[in-house]
């Protein structure tokens, strides 16, 4: 699939269309200052729909890996990515209604004649990635926890809990 796929959002849901494709990583141009590095591709599915109430829907799936940056040790975390979304199609100006403020319900997204897929994926990807990824504490390569580790001391903050004891 081409970095430049538009649908009609409206009418793809309407028609209960679906899209299939995936997208390198190198083309999601937000998501760069995260990574590690820009290696692989992000495999996804759009259906169109309406939901129990006859309203248009697009539901997104979205999988592959990333390889994210560990805050704690700044080496490479793999991160496995599997995200399924469904997104309520709202006209211009709409708010989604009574659903609105409901954490269950779907999140409602303008109906665009030129919505832009990249940009959707990209968008759903970011809001689904941690904060701060880091390895888990036993996992993680950080020189400063080798380090320690193997010098048996206790790490700083361990030491001023020892002191405020006393």
């Amino acid at each position: 699939m081409s970095a430049q796929t538009v649908i009609d959002s409206l009418e793809f849901a309407r028609a209960e269309q679906e899209l299939r494709g995936s997208l390198p990583v190198t083309s999601l141009a937000r998501l760069q200052d995260g990574l590690f590095d820009a290696s692989g591709s992000i495999e996804f599915v759009i259906k169109g729909g309406r939901d129990g109430e006859r309203r248009p829907i697009l539901a997104l799936e979205v999988s592959g890996s990333l390889h994210l940056q560990c805050q704690r040790c700044l080496g490479l975390l793999d991160y496995l990515l599997r995200l399924f979304n469904l997104l309520r199609l709202v006209r211009q100006g709409e708010n989604g209604g009574a659903e609105a403020d409901d954490p269950d319900a779907p999140d409602c997204i303008e109906a665009n004649s030129a919505l832009d897929v990249a940009v959707l994926i990209e968008d759903e990807i970011l809001l689904s990635l941690p904060f701060a990824p880091r390895h888990t504490e036993d996992a993680c390569r950080s020189v400063l926890s080798t380090v320690q580790r193997e010098a048996g001391r206790p790490a700083a903050f361990a030491r001023l809990a020892d002191l405020k004891k006393i």
